[in-house]
């Protein structure tokens, strides 16, 4: 495991968890968007109405899943973060760069893998 500090562990913990209630808004959010949930709308006769409803719940979907991802990857990441596993590349096992943590929370493999995985 990362040998970090008390503050450096709060820091991270806290960008997690900010991160976390600003992802969980976001999805709320997109809720309220999408045509499809929205009552009243669908009952349209105006032409082009279900092209657009269509365009837009497939724009809404796009990005809610990229959303539920990251979501999941901070999940992830405050799990290790309580069970001593986090800031462990999961490609090699070195322990990832404090810096790149701090800057970067969800990361699961150190600098060197992840540019390895661009190549």
């Amino acid at each position: 495991m990362l040998n970090l500090t008390r503050t450096n562990f709060n820091s991270i913990k806290n960008k997690l968890l900010r991160q976390k209630q600003k992802v969980e808004g976001e999805l709320r959010e997109l809720d309220k968007k999408d045509p499809v949930m929205l009552d009243g709308l669908a009952e349209s006769s105006e032409p082009g109405t279900e092209s657009w409803m269509a365009d837009v719940h497939n724009q809404v979907v796009a990005v809610k899943q990229n959303l539920h991802a990251l979501l999941s990857k901070i999940k992830k990441s405050l799990v290790n973060l309580k069970t001593g596993k986090y800031g462990k590349c999961e490609v090699c096992g070195k322990i990832i760069e404090r810096a790149r943590l701090e800057a970067m929370p969800t990361a699961t493999d150190c600098l060197s893998c992840s540019k390895k995985a661009f190549k």
